[in-house]
């Protein structure tokens, strides 16, 4: 196998195009040059398990309305995020669909890196949650028999170790992530009981890049201790002069070069 590192990105909140990814993608293809033969990209795509409801509700009621561009987006985002947390235990649900689709990506990878190949995640807004969600689960003991998500079926148990370790994300080396809305989930917990991911390995990097005027973007490191010990907040100013000072930076992550060259170095580091 001639690829070495598997850089998965993962989308946000929102009317999200299936593409969303292609921005950041031509970017780090032109930084890595012929280094970008040995990484294996896979884009994980959700929002077709979450829209279409939306989309049939918006159009029953939007002749009704006013600030239909604002109410889309606050209808497609807040309910992509309620709907998932909501739907956790329910057998068949969108929180277990979503997870499939990190493992079919994680699969893909696989099959291109295998059991030496380094993982590079890069989460926007909503995707930071699903992301987290999908570590936390795949982290839990087999013997806990988990009964929802992805590792609550039999997806999982005719993988060999490797593949199994690989879906788990224990080669993950780098999350990035970026307009975190996680604070938004977890923030009225009681501060102590406010417990992130636990690293995957020792090599475990991760960094949260936000801008102050982003207001779905959130600082993670004030969580709580366990927090600021295993993530290290990037505030940036995302955008161009139009976006930089305004919520819309919210968008803008992936084609600014405080986010791109960082993740552009950190694969260059693994591949070297």
């Amino acid at each position: 196998m001639t690829r070495k590192v598997a850089f998965l990105t993962i989308h946000g909140m929102g009317d999200t195009d299936e593409y969303y990814y292609k921005p950041l993608k031509k970017r780090l293809v032109k930084s890595l040059g012929d280094n970008w033969d040995k990484v294996s990209f896979q884009s994980i795509y959700y929002q077709p398990l979450v829209q279409d409801n939306q989309e049939a509700y918006f159009n029953r009621v939007c002749k009704k309305l006013d600030w239909l561009k604002m109410r889309k987006f606050v209808l497609y985002g807040f309910s992509d995020a309620g709907g998932l947390e909501y739907s956790r235990n329910i057998p068949g649900s969108v929180y277990t669909k979503v997870q499939e689709t990190i493992f079919e990506a994680l699969g893909k990878a696989y099959n291109d890196v295998g059991p030496d190949g380094e993982v590079v995640l890069i989460a926007q807004s909503l995707g930071c949650q699903v992301l987290s969600n999908y570590i936390w689960d795949a982290a839990k003991p087999e013997s806990q028999n988990i009964t929802h998500g992805v590792w609550g079926s039999d997806l999982w148990r005719e993988l060999d170790q490797d593949e199994l370790n690989f879906r788990r994300l224990k080669s993950l080396k780098v999350l990035i992530t970026t307009g975190c809305n996680i604070p938004i989930f977890v923030a009225g917990l009681n501060r102590e009981n406010i417990t992130p991911i636990a690293a995957p390995n020792t090599q475990f990097i991760w960094e949260n890049y936000y801008d102050d005027d982003d207001v779905l973007g959130w600082p993670l490191s004030e969580l709580s201790e366990a927090y600021s010990d295993i993530v290290e907040d990037k505030e940036i100013n995302a955008g161009g002069v139009f976006s930089r000072w305004t919520p819309f930076s919210h968008t803008k992550y992936w084609t600014d070069s405080d986010v791109i060259d960082p993740v552009s170095a950190h694969v260059k580091r693994l591949l070297a």
